[in-house]
């Protein structure tokens, strides 16, 4: 076993960070937006690589690349035709190259894999404090961003800046991303989001209890992991993962009725 305090701290921000992404993956699912997780998560490399040659903080780092990312597909998809898959894309491969340039290979592993159990206290209080913040701003544009999702025109008929709007859920995600590396690492962030709501998208019949219930699932999922790691000394961004795979795997099978809105 380990010493208490890292573990308690651990814990309590995995499990901030796991509602904050589960009730983002609500959203995302009903933008059809599944794989931008994993995408954007490359975007912050170059900020992690950085940090690591820098001796700076790795969140502030990959928080940096992730809202140059965001802001600059935002631009860019309203200067052309391209869609924010697309251009999410195009980023990526460009950020994942710099960022494999740049990274130190020994601290490689960390970077992609992450490692919540080494969190200092700058860092504990900083996700404490994000996660908190965005749960709260998801919470209050539920409405505008469940209606702007399924359909814009209709949005835009009720008075709703779907511009606008758009860049705030990419800013929102830019910054769970920027938290959930630590948790999960690069190459497992997409999981962070996509899914406990998709799990719980299989036993919902409500948007409420769709938001609900992919809260639910991301911290149980967090508990496990910090929990396998505490007992055993399991990495908990993997265990997240085969856990909560696990538990969609079994909302296939409980799952008796199909919900009406659209998600990808």
């Amino acid at each position: 076993m380990t010493n208490l305090t890292p573990i308690f701290q651990a814990l309590i921000a995995s499990s901030l960070i796991a509602a904050a992404a589960g009730l983002l993956g609500s959203f995302v699912l009903l933008r059809r937006l599944a794989l931008m997780g994993d995408a954007l998560s490359h975007i912050a490399l170059p900020g992690i690589a950085l940090g690591i040659l820098f001796h700076f903080n790795l969140f502030l780092g990959s928080l940096v690349f992730l809202i140059t990312g965001v802001l600059g597909i935002w631009l860019i998809e309203h200067k052309t035709k391209l869609s924010v898959d697309t251009l999410t894309g195009i980023f990526f491969t460009m950020a994942l190259a710099l960022g494999a340039l740049l990274t130190p290979e020994e601290e490689l592993l960390e970077a992609l894999f992450g490692d919540i159990t080494r969190i200092n206290s700058f860092d504990f209080w900083l996700a404490s404090i994000f996660s908190l913040i965005i749960l709260f701003a998801l919470f209050a544009l539920s409405k505008k961003l469940t209606l702007t999702m399924i359909s814009p025109d209709l949005a835009l008929s009720a008075g709703i800046k779907v511009h606008f709007l758009e860049l705030a859920f990419l800013l929102i995600f830019g910054f769970i991303v920027a938290m959930g590396i630590k948790f999960t690492g690069a190459l497992l962030m997409g999981s962070l989001v996509i899914i406990p709501a998709a799990t719980a998208r299989n036993l919902s019949r409500s948007m409420k209890m769709f938001q609900l219930l992919s809260i639910i699932i991301g911290v149980a999922g967090a508990f496990f992991g910090i929990a396998a790691f505490y007992f055993y000394q399991l990495p908990v961004g993997p265990i997240f993962v085969l856990f909560a795979t696990a538990l969609f795997f079994l909302s296939i099978f409980l799952r008796k009725n199909r919900w009406a809105i659209p998600c990808g």
